[in-house]
């Protein structure tokens, strides 16, 4: 082979490997991007993954959270209406016992009442009387309102809230035992031909 056709040759291929090499430049550029482009979308879907699962987890723990907090809010809904049901009924027995109270206190107003009137006529009749004034029946019925007061007094002790009218009570139980004792010693000390003459009037 003569020298040009070397050089001729070698033209050739160094033309060949000038338009092949810009081919071959883009396929391997091509491939390098694909390749890149392949482990970047891996690497995105790892890190996608990873926070999924992550987000998945903390889920799971608000999940749990919220769990607790509703079994604690039922447990305390819970409480409050036993507590509440409690004070109602420890309202509705007070309420009674008040209730109670109030008829006792009227019952024994009303009682007190009519031994002030029957104070009121015995102490006419006393005064109107010019022998003797009080009979063995007014007697009888001051030690029957002396033990009606005892009563009232001993059923306010056992209420709570009612100290004024237990007090007055156990005063007028008091006065009226001593008017009591007056009549009795009245009674005594006179003689019996004008006890019966008073007790047949």
């Amino acid at each position: 082979m003569q020298p040009y056709q070397y050089t001729l040759a070698a033209g050739i291929a160094l033309l060949l490997t000038l338009t092949v090499l810009p081919w071959l430049f883009a396929v391997a550029k091509r491939r390098a991007f694909d390749l890149g482009k392949e482990i970047g979308l891996n690497t995105r879907d790892a890190a996608h993954a990873q926070q999924i699962r992550t987000l998945k987890g903390e889920l799971e723990d608000i999940a749990t959270h919220r769990e607790a907090e509703q079994r604690k809010h039922h447990t305390t809904k819970a409480d409050l209406q036993r507590e509440t049901l409690a004070l109602e009924h420890r309202i509705n027995a007070r309420d009674a016992q008040l209730r109670e109270a109030t008829d006792a206190q009227a019952k024994s107003d009303q009682t007190i009442a009519n031994l002030k009137l029957t104070i009121t006529e015995l102490e006419e009749r006393i005064m109107s009387y010019t022998g003797l004034p009080v009979t063995r029946a007014d007697h009888d019925l001051l030690i029957s309102a002396a033990e009606s007061l005892e009563l009232a007094e001993k059923t306010w002790k056992a209420l709570p809230g009612t100290e004024p009218g237990r007090k007055r009570a156990a005063q007028q139980q008091q006065d009226i035992q001593a008017l009591a004792m007056r009549v009795h010693f009245q009674l005594r000390s006179t003689p019996a031909t004008a006890t019966r003459t008073e007790e047949a009037a």
